[in-house]
């Protein structure tokens, strides 16, 4: 404890406007064997904006991790033998895997096709469709929600109902006039778990929610709410295209990404075998 005191005494002391100014050598401020610590490598931790308290925390800090490290360090070069501490096979094929791999990706950046037409989704979905599973239940719905105060709002509730074609026109038009919040896309399924973010609903009946027909309408302090599920998908069923699409489309990129890299790795080898750029020895 009181050794601590005194070297926090001692960190303060150096922590005057500037704190540690770097020098040539500089101060010596630990060490471990034949390892050295100065203050020049701790002042790079420390900017005029702290206060010499923090300071001092901060320097202490570091000096303990670095004693620690150290310690460990020379108990492992004792203790293991040239072969467990010989690494330089493992950081060449480190960077070698990092060379490639970067190579690939310009490669790939260059010359991938990413445009994937809707009609090769369909084929992939069609012949994988098991592949896709639903996780979580997913809705096609409309919510809205308008202020306590909002006009008209019996207009909102008779479109909400969507009987009718030109209710979904009455519904956009009075969503842009007096909504403060609104999602009306019925062609776009939704996580249930992303509406009940969008709406703050609380339900410990997801299924019997989601099923239920009736537009749901509530009110607290910030407004009224409006939700009308128009179809849903429960989890554990096939996913529909619109919703696995994201999905696919990736997948047929990744692909054809393969695919892409492969041919650019035999096109290099043909060129090589041409050019006579290696030999191969049998044993």
């Amino acid at each position: 404890m009181l050794k601590n005191i005194f070297f926090t005494a001692c960190i303060l002391s150096l922590c005057s406007c500037s704190y540690f100014k770097a020098k040539e050598g500089g101060k010596l401020v630990a060490t471990v064997n034949d390892k050295s610590l100065y203050e020049k490598d701790i002042s790079e931790l420390i900017n005029t904006e702290m206060s010499p308290e923090d300071s001092a925390e901060v320097a202490n800090a570091y000096i303990d991790k670095w004693v620690k490290d150290h310690l460990l360090l020379q108990k492992a070069e004792l203790n293991l033998t040239l072969d467990q501490k010989d690494f330089d096979k493992q950081l060449e094929n480190y960077r070698n895997s990092l060379i490639i791999f970067n190579y690939e990706k310009r490669l790939v950046e260059q010359n991938l096709d990413t445009a994937i037409q809707f009609s090769e989704i369909e084929e992939y979905y069609k012949l994988n469709s098991n592949n896709f599973e639903l996780k979580n239940n997913i809705v096609k719905l409309v919510f809205v929600k308008v202020r306590a105060e909002a006009p008209k709002v019996d207009v909102l509730r008779k479109a909400l109902q969507l009987r009718k074609e030109e209710d979904y026109a009455a519904l956009e038009q009075y969503c842009v006039q007096f909504a403060e919040r609104y999602f009306i896309d019925t062609a776009e399924w939704m996580l249930f778990s992303e509406l009940e973010k969008l709406a703050g609903i609380v339900t410990d009946d997801e299924l019997g929610y989601i099923k239920s027909k009736q537009v749901k309408e509530w009110s607290d302090s910030t407004g009224t709410y409006f939700v009308h599920i128009v179809d849903h998908k429960i989890k554990s069923n096939i996913s529909p295209i619109e919703f696995a699409k994201d999905e696919i489309r990736a997948i047929l990129l990744n692909k054809r990404k393969l695919v892409l890299i492969a041919k650019m790795k035999e096109s290099i080898y043909d060129e090589a075998v041409r050019k006579k750029q290696f030999e191969v020895y049998t044993q």
